[in-house]
């Protein structure tokens, strides 16, 4: 067999060769945490587009009622109009609060799916 000799220029080549591996790996990492992020923005849009038909058609339909209850088409919507302003108005009473309380979940989730691969690289090695 023969011995391998010690060499500065295999040294560099190989330390370069494990930085350049270590940049690519850093990247693929960083492309899969933003790809599930983006993803998970894409989906809580239509989520919340779709809550807005749903607010839109049950509005509608409190309008309608509210015409039959009280009588009259335009009072009805408007005294569904007047809880939407009501809700506005709750809505600005609590605006501190709120923000607050939307700010740390979305740091939670933002969180959550960023370290997701971390936990997935976990549960595959307590299998192994």
């Amino acid at each position: 067999m023969e011995e391998e000799k010690f060499s500065i220029n295999g040294v560099f080549q190989k330390s370069k060769e494990y930085i350049n591996t270590r940049l690519k790996l850093l990247k693929l990492g960083l492309v899969e945490r933003s790809s599930r992020l983006i993803a998970s923005l894409i989906v809580d849009g239509v989520k919340t587009i779709l809550a807005l038909f749903v607010i839109f058609f049950l509005s509608l339909a409190l309008g309608f009622y509210l015409s039959e209850v009280l009588g009259s088409s335009s009072l009805g919507f408007l005294a569904t109009g007047g809880i939407f302003v009501l809700l506005i108005v709750l809505v600005s009473a609590f605006e501190p609060r709120l923000e607050r309380i939307f700010m740390n979940l979305s740091i939670k989730r933002f969180l959550q799916k960023w370290n997701d691969e971390i936990d997935e690289d976990d549960e595959e090695g307590k299998q192994d």
